[in-house]
């Protein structure tokens, strides 16, 4: 059970930790040490797959999130059910599709967007490979990122894009917030022992 008095932030535009339940049991695990239930993020189930990779992550209102990998563990597809929305992300090499249609080009330095009018974005990065700006090609500010020690975003201008701390990407939505690599920013934890041995090799991939 974890509790929280502080009622406000001290930045208006950070990730911090809600207090959604009250009671005892707000966490369960599975034989594998993997979080299987977080009543504070209304999460009242997540399933793994044979590679302890989280499949299925369940909510009280009945919304959804679900994961498909390669046999070699990489991220295939998201599919958030969130109320009547549904959103399907694709990732397909460096392309990243959304509702079937091409989103994002990721390169080594940025991204392109595949929307609209098409430009490049550049990221601006810190000794630990942390994306603290985003650029145009234009060289204006899109975005800036500041972080705590475990990869929460605080005092940050703009939400143009979603790779922040290590470069990884932070799924936001739903309240979890979680990042690729099975980080809780919230609760300065991962959500399960093989997730963090998985990445043993290069943490930032």
């Amino acid at each position: 059970r974890v509790d929280d008095a502080v009622s406000t932030v001290a930045y208006g535009t950070n990730t911090a930790f809600v207090n959604g339940a009250s009671v005892a049991g707000e966490y369960a695990y599975d034989a594998n040490g993997n979080l299987t239930k977080d009543l504070n993020k209304g999460i009242t189930d997540i399933q793994y797959n044979v590679l302890n990779l989280p499949s299925t992550v369940s909510f009280s209102d009945g919304s959804t999130i679900t994961y498909t990998y390669g046999a070699d563990g990489t991220k295939l597809r998201t599919v958030h059910k969130i109320g009547s929305t549904t959103t399907t992300t694709d990732y397909c090499g460096n392309v990243i599709y959304e509702n079937g249609t091409q989103k994002l080009l990721l390169t080594e330095e940025g991204y392109i967007n595949l929307t609209g009018t098409q430009q490049y974005h550049y990221y601006l990065k810190d000794h630990q490979g942390n994306n603290r700006v985003v650029i145009n090609q234009s060289g204006t500010v899109e975005e800036t990122n500041h972080y705590y020690p475990f990869g929460g975003v605080f005092g940050t201008t703009g939400n143009t894009q979603p790779y922040k701390y290590n470069g990884k990407e932070l799924d936001t939505k739903k309240g979890l917030n979680w990042y690729d690599y099975g980080a809780d920013i919230m609760m300065l934890r991962w959500e399960g022992l093989r997730r963090m041995t998985r990445w043993r090799r290069n943490i930032i991939r």
